[in-house]
């Protein structure tokens, strides 16, 4: 199939095309895949395999035109690539110019613009003469404590304290069902049943956990707060809102062995 194959720019590792292929050829490959299909049709009214070209042009021609410009299109493009040795780093972008309707109506030439990026030429290298040398980074004394002392505290199980006195402190894990509220108005995800909270963790917002030390376990305890400038919800940013809190059980941490 002949073609007219323009190179566009060639910066760097980009190389742009302009690529036409003549509507005559277009044509000629229509005519092709009409003659290739015509003695497999049964079509009412016509013998099979006696369906005059001009009836199946007229039926099917624009479609068997598409098949056609997309085979160009896959079939050009592959030529130029092969034509200027390139080797691309990436499926190259086909951008169609022209009235691509009066193409498909076999009216007009195939003019379209490649572009693709290409892979650098480069000397591949022995990895028999390549080293690797392995970071090893070695922890003061100061940052093994502090990573032992977080697994102790990941691995710290709590067990339920009883007795009239118990008030929960720093270190304690609280069990907590509590229901947020804005204005008076309770606002979503501020609710929770059974919640686990470590007094002193940071795991709740500003504020919360500290109204909480001194809770007696069956006790209700009204935490008031405000939510951080920087917080994630939008709706909640720099709020005001009440927590009502009933605290089930206050826990005490227990060591491993």
């Amino acid at each position: 199939m002949s073609m007219q194959i323009v190179e566009k720019s060639g910066d760097g590792l980009s190389r742009v095309f302009g690529v036409t292929v003549p509507v005559s050829e277009l044509n000629a490959a229509l005519d092709a895949r009409i003659a290739e299909i015509t003695p497999t049709l049964n079509i009412k009214g016509f013998r099979p395999g006696k369906v005059p070209t001009a009836h199946v042009r007229r039926l099917y021609g624009k479609a068997l035109m598409s098949e056609v410009v997309e085979k160009t299109l896959n079939e050009t493009t592959q030529k130029v690539l092969d034509e200027n040795k390139l080797r691309p780093a990436a499926d190259p972008a086909l951008k169609p110019e022209g009235d691509m309707d009066a193409v498909i109506e076999g009216k007009a030439d195939l003019a379209y613009e490649i572009a693709v990026d290409v892979m650098p030429d480069f000397e591949p290298v022995d990895i028999a003469t390549l080293s690797l040398k392995r970071p090893v980074y070695e922890p003061t004394a100061k940052e093994v404590d502090e990573a032992v002392d977080e697994l102790a505290k990941q691995n710290r199980t709590y067990e339920i304290k009883t007795g009239k006195t118990v008030k929960a402190k720093d270190g304690d894990m609280v069990v907590i069902d509590f229901l947020g509220k804005l204005d008076g108005v309770p606002f979503d995800g501020g609710a929770a049943e059974d919640a686990e909270l470590v007094l002193g963790s940071g795991q709740f917002i500003p504020g919360f956990e500290e109204q909480l030390v001194g809770a007696k376990p069956g006790t209700d305890v009204e935490v008031k707060v405000t939510f951080p400038e920087n917080y994630q919800a939008e709706n909640l940013k720099g709020k005001e809102a009440v927590f009502e809190v009933k605290v089930k059980d206050v826990k005490g941490p227990v060591d491993a062995p």
